[in-house]
């Protein structure tokens, strides 16, 4: 398997092992919305066709600018393979390669935490999605994960802001800090 930066031959592609990986449109329309994007960065896996991809985005968090992980997607018949991890790290080190403050996600503690996400309270920074999505999706609080790359120039703090791709958060939900 071959790890690499994804090009723009990939794009189709790399949508589709999204479509593929997820059974639905969502996720390759987020990396469809940010490929092009400056700070942007994809990176796929290919045997003899890709076979998994990961998108990283800009992303800020105040002040700071970080980059988004997300989404990542391996196609059915080879995931737990390994694929998703070496995705991972590639992407964590070309991340730092582009001198990455920090990288912020939203997925498993358990999955991610292995890589050194830790949650973004230890940061003193809240999950802007955590709740019931529209579609009855649950996003808990702990699923905002944050991995420091790199001492910032001021602490990690303030709004953490998405690429729009990613769809604006219900602040408006009783309970919610805005």
């Amino acid at each position: 398997m071959i790890v690499r930066l994804a090009k723009d031959a990939d794009r189709e592609s790399a949508m589709g092992v999204e479509r593929r990986a997820f059974g639905k449109p969502e996720e390759a329309a987020i990396v469809a919305s940010v490929w092009d994007e400056q700070g942007s960065f994809g990176l796929v896996a290919e045997e003899t066709r890709l076979i998994g991809h990961v998108q990283f985005s800009r992303a800020t968090i105040g002040e700071a600018d970080v980059l988004a992980l997300g989404p990542i997607g391996v196609l059915p018949d080879h995931q737990g393979r390994g694929v998703g991890r070496e995705l991972i790290e590639a992407g964590l080190r070309e991340a730092q390669s582009r001198s990455a403050v920090a990288v912020i996600l939203l997925g498993s503690p358990a999955y991610y935490g292995r890589f050194g996400f830790r949650p973004g309270l230890e940061f003193g920074l809240r999950n802007p999605y955590a709740g019931t999505r529209e579609n009855g999706f649950v996003v808990a609080e702990d699923d905002f994960q944050v991995l420091q790359l790199a001492e910032p120039g001021a602490p990690l703090q303030g709004e953490v802001r998405w690429p729009p791709a990613f769809g604006e958060p219900a602040l408006d939900r009783p309970g919610d800090a805005g």
